[in-house]
């Protein structure tokens, strides 16, 4: 799981320093190298780096939401299709943004970030630490004793898809 939020960090960084960079008048080294040592300490658990991560999805998802806003307008006004797919993709893109950072929020996920301890007791010795397809909470589940109908406390989605529930022949649980 930590290996997809650097990747989601390493792009909302390469979206802001773009901008900062069209603001500014182009100092793009300087950006790079902050872009380069905040990501590269996230990615490798630097304990400052994670408040660092979520100021950076958090700027992502204002950014995301201005654009889409402003591409909103745009099909309005101009009756551009290509305005209201754009808003239709930065919305997205914010709210992909707010998701992780609830993730980022959750305590299991900062104590496995910051040493891997869990604050809320340890594991037993058949579960493991799995996000929810739907919501991407943070879940200790047995992979063992998953089956089609459970429930992910936080969204009520299931935990299980229709088509890895076929493909391992887990429908005749039922």
């Amino acid at each position: 799981m930590h290996s997809r939020h650097s990747l989601l960090v390493l792009v909302d960084l390469a979206v802001i320093s773009y901008f900062i960079y069209l603001l500014s008048g182009g100092h793009w080294a300087t950006q790079f190298i902050i872009s380069l040592v905040i990501w590269s300490s996230y990615r490798s658990r630097t304990p400052w780096a994670y408040n660092a991560a979520i100021a950076i999805l958090a700027l992502a998802a204002l950014f995301f939401v201005g654009f889409a806003l402003m591409n909103l307008l745009s099909f309005v006004s101009d009756k551009d299709v290509m305005g209201l797919l754009f808003a239709f993709l930065m919305g997205w893109a914010s709210w992909s943004s707010i998701r992780h950072i609830r993730i980022h929020l959750h305590p299991i996920y900062r104590a496995a970030y910051m040493d891997g301890k869990l604050e809320h007791g340890p594991l037993h010795t058949t579960e493991i630490l799995a996000g929810c397809p739907s919501c991407m909470a943070v879940l200790a589940i047995d992979p063992l004793q998953l089956s089609p109908t459970d429930k992910c406390p936080h969204c009520g989605e299931s935990l299980v898809s229709r088509e890895t529930a076929a493909r391992f022949d887990l429908d005749s649980e039922e």
